[in-house]
């Protein structure tokens, strides 16, 4: 391993704040990781303050480029358009070397609908994606320099026990709270069940940050629904096992277009919850249908509803998903991928 190697990375910290978000997340789970396996001064540009402090910003990613000729880069939106141009200019005239640790899973749509992208990409030492499926599809649009490097986190995995499964059926949400992630679709489906029981046989739980535009219509949801539905606040990722281990399954209809390997399934199958999840982007490669959990829609579930309901009248087949989701959450471990990236930027 290379001594005081300098390496930059750019991505959204947060600033001060206790941000949740996906983004947020992964970023600050790369740094910590490599802070922990290498000897590396990481200077890190922190695009959180591109609308709080923009000067800050720019003479932070300024100093970085003027530093290291390393630079990782975890970016969305505004920051791809932003910052993909700068570091292509960099890659062609300076030799600094771009990893790029793929946002998401949409960056083939950036490539369709803005062409420089694919000049971008393919300037970079290595575009990390999260799945095979956006790896293919990157592939299609011409971008030759991509490797799986799939969502991870260190998580304390959970024993699996053989709990008496018994009503009401514990159901909870972890991510950000927002239509678009099917907190509406969720909370139709639990209430519809409990409507035709005539009592409450399944609850669920909301845990995540509410996003800023969704706050005041999640109110209004809230306020409507009964008892059975409740938020419970943010909880730390790293306490997320802890909090949600109990529970049934996790409940994950989302149709957000910039999907990519949610980060709240390695919580749920390190938890040895059962996923119920929508086909959507690439679920599927996670999600195994009647194996870690339901991937809907299918040729007995239609929808959520559905999809909940089957897995309530199957509890007997819960503690052979819940033990497959403990083995597929070793896979999500940091420690294989981490080397992986560590060896690509140290030769």
């Amino acid at each position: 391993m290379v001594d005081n190697k300098a390496i930059g990375i750019i991505g959204h910290f947060g600033g001060k704040e206790n941000i949740l978000d996906g983004q947020t997340i992964k970023t600050k789970i790369l740094y910590d990781e490599l802070k922990q396996s290498t000897s590396w001064n990481i200077i890190k540009v922190d695009t959180y303050y591109k609308s709080k402090n923009p000067f800050k910003l720019l003479w932070d990613t300024i100093h970085c480029l003027k530093t290291t000729k390393d630079i990782i880069i975890l970016v969305s939106h505004n920051g791809k358009r932003m910052y993909f141009p700068l570091l292509n200019f960099c890659a062609k005239h300076f030799k600094t070397r771009v990893f790029h640790d793929v946002i998401g899973g949409n960056l083939d749509k950036y490539v369709i609908k803005y062409p420089k992208f694919k000049t971008y990409l393919n300037s970079f030492k290595i575009n990390w994606v999260e799945t095979e499926g956006l790896k293919y599809k990157l592939e299609d649009q011409g971008i030759k320099n991509c490797e799986v490097i799939p969502n991870f986190k260190r998580l304390n995995i959970a024993r699996v026990s053989e709990n008496l499964f018994q009503e009401p059926y514990r159901f909870c949400i972890f991510s950000r709270v927002m239509k678009e992630k099917g907190i509406e679709v969720a909370i139709d489906a639990i209430q519809s069940i409990n409507r035709e029981y005539g009592k409450t046989i399944c609850e669920l739980d909301i845990y995540g940050k509410i996003d800023n535009g969704y706050k005041e219509k999640f109110k209004k949801v809230m306020s409507d629904a009964t008892s059975a539905i409740q938020y419970k606040g943010m909880v730390p990722y790293d306490q997320s096992v802890e909090i949600i281990k109990n529970y049934y399954a996790l409940l994950f209809p989302t149709s957000w277009p910039s999907e990519g390997f949610p980060g709240t399934i390695v919580d749920a199958f390190s938890a040895g919850l059962p996923v119920i999840a929508t086909n959507w982007n690439c679920n599927g490669e996670i999600v195994k249908n009647k194996k870690n959990g339901v991937l809907y829609p299918n040729d007995e579930m239609k929808d959520l509803r559905e999809s909940i309901l089957w897995l309530m009248k199957h509890s007997d087949e819960m503690f052979d998903m819940k033990v497959r989701c403990i083995q597929d959450a070793q896979k999500y471990q940091p420690d294989t991928y981490v080397k992986k990236m560590i060896c690509e930027i140290e030769n």
